[in-house]
Formats: structure tokens, sequence, C-alpha cells
């Protein structure tokens, strides 16, 4: 698969774990346009979106047997809000073997950053298993629905920029 078939597959994955997970408690769907670095937005069953989430996957680590993910902005325009989250994830054929999910506001803070002809790049590198920067927001993935839940509990109401991005 190529990279847009193998980051669309790690969406679709997300959904799945999301909705079995979550006991029908989650609603989560893919944004018509993906322009605002928005893969996935999610929200209480019934209720309005509260999440807008950039997913980021990969089928293998990395020669240093790391999982790696690069998110790209114009410069000065990182999204920092506690309703934007990264997911990161390795996905093993159609099995998610390991998930990180990271507020963008962690995730900012812990990434490397490369600015290069106008772009502001965030590196992830994290391990599968074992210590690093990123370990603290690794987790089951049979628990991604009940996370997205409780922090869809945490942040209710659902920011300006995600009501403007589910109105087009």
């Amino acid at each position: 698969m190529d990279k847009s078939q193998i980051g669309r597959a790690g969406e679709l994955a997300i959904v799945l774990y999301a909705l079995v997970t979550a006991g029908g408690e989650v609603d989560i769907y893919t944004p018509v346009v993906d322009d605002d670095h928005v893969d996935l937005v999610a929200g209480i069953r019934g209720g309005p979106p509260t999440l807008g989430i950039q997913v980021k996957t990969t089928p293998s680590l990395d020669h240093s047997g790391l999982v790696e993910a690069r998110a790209s902005y114009p410069s000065g325009h990182v999204r920092d809000d506690p309703n934007f989250l990264y997911a990161i994830v390795l996905l093993d054929a159609v099995r998610i073997e390991a998930i990180w999910l990271i507020r963008s506001r962690d995730f900012n803070r812990l990434a490397y950053r490369i600015v290069d002809s106008g772009r502001e790049i965030l590196e992830f590198r994290g391990r599968p298993s074992g210590d690093d920067a990123f370990s603290s927001f690794r987790i089951d993935p049979m628990q991604v629905g009940p996370t997205l839940v409780s922090w869809m509990g945490e942040s209710p109401y659902a920011p300006q920029w995600l009501v403007a991005l589910t109105r087009r």
C-alpha cells in the first residue's frame, strides 16, 4: 500500500476500535475535506463533535526500532488546543499493534521541531514498548473508545475551529 492508503487504513482502524470499545457511546466520522489537519471528528453519541484528531499511521518500525511520524504546518500555525489530538498508530494488517493518543499541547511540547522553507515540522519518535518521551501516552488499543469518551467528558463543548470545520 502507498502512504495515503496506509493513512486511511489507520483512520479506519481508529474508527473501528473506538466504536467497538466505547460501547456505542461515540460518534466518530471523517470530515469530507482534510485540509485543516483533522482526519477524524468525534463526540459523545447524539451530542456535538468535541474532538478533532489527526492520525499518523505507519505499518513498520524504522531502522532504530521506533515508530516515526511527522506533522507539518506553516510556521507559526501549529494547533495547540485541548480538543485537538494526535493519534499515532502502528498498524499490523488490520490490528493496531501500538497506539498513542496525545493532546496537541503535549505533542507540541515533546515533539522534535524542524523549521524548513516556511514550514514547522513536528516529529514523533516512540517505542512500541518501553520508556521514551511519549510512553505515558501509549495506550492499550482496546482503550481507544474509553479514552476518547473520557476526554470528551472533560471538554463537552466544541471549540469554534471544530464547529467551523464541521459546517463546510
